[in-house]
C-alpha cells in the first residue's frame, strides 16, 4: 500500500458542532457535506457553512462531498447544480466529492451515467471531483472504464486498504479525536498541490499511456534519426564516418547512390572510433599494442599464442 501523505476526517451535520479550531495539528484536512440529492435549499447541510467558516479560520483545508439520490442523469445534473450553489467563492484543496452508495440508487450504465455527468458538470465550473464509496461497489457497480479517468475515495474500515490506485482511504468510522468520534482518512496525493496547479486529467489510463508510447516513440526517433546524411554529420565526426563506410563498403539505408544513414549521436562516436581503430591496424600501432600485452602476461606451458 501507498504511503499517505495527509490525514483528515470527513464531518456532516450528524457530528453536530465540530470545535475545528481545537483539532488544528491533530488533522490535516476536514472533508465536509454540503448536502444531499437535488438542489433545494432545505438538503443543505445544516451544518455546512458552519464549517466551512470553521475551516477557514484554524487555517485547515478542506474538501466538500455531497450524498448522492440520483436516479437519473436529470437529477444527477441538479445535485451538481446543487453543490456548485454552495462552492461559490470557495476553492476546497481537498476536491469535491460524489457520494456514491445509498441502497435506492441503480445500478448499470444509470449509474456510470449519472456519476460521468456529476463529475463532468464540476470539472466544467473548475473543481477537482471524484467518487466515494465503499469497497464493494468500487469493486463491482462502479468497476467501468468508463470512470478509469475520475479518482476514488474508497471506504473500507480495515487495518488495510484492498483497492488499488485510490486517492484517498476512509480507514475507520470509529475514530476518537478530542474525545469524539469521527470518520478517518488519509490521503494518497498531494490535493492542494494538485489543485493549486490544475494539474489533474480527463484522460483514461490507456489514453495515457497510449500518449506516453506516442511520445516515448518521437523521443526515439528524434534521436536515432538525427543525423540523415552524412552531410548532416558533425564537422568533427563527417571525415571519419566517410571513412569508415567507404572502406568497409557500408551502403546507409537510403538508395543507391545515396549516403543516407539515419544516424544517432551514439552510432555517430562509434564510427569515430572505428576510423581511429583502422589508423591504428594501418600504421601497425594495434599489433604492436598487442605484442607488448603478451609480453606482459606470456601464455602458459600449452596454451595457443593469441
Amino acid at each position: 500500500m501507498a504511503e499517505y501523505l495527509a490525514s483528515g476526517i470527513d464531518i456532516s451535520q450528524f457530528n453536530g458542532d465540530v470545535n475545528i479550531a481545537a483539532l488544528r495539528g491533530k488533522v490535516d484536512f476536514i472533508i465536509i457535506r454540503c448536502g444531499y440529492g437535488n438542489n433545494y435549499a432545505d438538503q443543505d447541510d445544516t451544518q455546512y457553512w458552519n464549517n466551512v467558516r470553521k475551516c477557514q479560520a484554524a487555517g485547515i483545508p478542506f474538501g466538500v462531498y455531497l450524498y448522492s439520490y440520483a436516479r437519473n442523469q436529470t437529477m444527477a445534473l441538479s445535485e451538481a447544480q446543487h453543490t456548485l450553489r454552495l462552492l461559490q467563492g470557495l476553492q476546497p484543496l481537498y476536491g469535491v466529492w460524489y457520494d456514491v452508495e445509498d441502497a435506492t440508487l441503480p445500478d448499470g450504465d444509470i449509474l456510470i451515467n449519472n456519476c460521468l455527468t456529476y463529475c463532468s458538470a464540476l470539472k466544467s465550473a473548475g473543481y477537482y471531483c471524484g467518487i466515494y464509496s465503499f469497497l464493494n461497489w468500487m469493486q463491482t457497480r462502479l468497476n467501468s472504464p468508463r470512470l478509469s479517468h475520475i479518482d476514488r475515495w474508497v471506504a473500507q474500515w480495515n487495518s488495510q486498504l484492498d483497492y488499488e490506485g485510490a486517492g484517498m482511504w476512509q480507514y475507520s468510522d470509529r475514530g476518537v479525536i478530542n474525545g469524539k468520534i469521527f470518520d478517518l482518512n488519509r490521503a494518497f496525493r498531494d490535493y492542494p498541490a494538485i489543485i493549486e496547479g490544475k494539474d489533474w486529467t480527463d484522460m483514461t489510463k490507456d489514453e495515457v499511456r497510449s500518449l506516453a508510447r506516442q511520445e516515448a516513440q518521437a523521443v526515439y526517433d528524434q534521436n536515432e534519426r538525427r543525423y540523415p546524411t552524412i552531410a548532416d554529420v558533425p564537422s568533427w565526426a563527417r571525415d571519419s564516418v566517410e571513412e569508415v563506410y567507404r572502406r568497409l563498403e557500408l551502403t546507409g539505408t537510403g538508395s543507391e547512390g545515396q549516403q543516407n544513414i539515419d544516424a544517432s549521436h551514439t552510432y555517430i562516436r562509434v564510427m569515430y572510433v572505428l576510423a581511429k581503430l583502422l589508423h591504428k591496424i594501418d600504421e601497425g600501432d594495434l599489433q604492436k599494442e598487442l605484442q607488448a600485452l603478451n609480453q606482459l602476461d606470456p601464455p602458459q606451458p600449452g596454451t595457443p599464442a593469441p
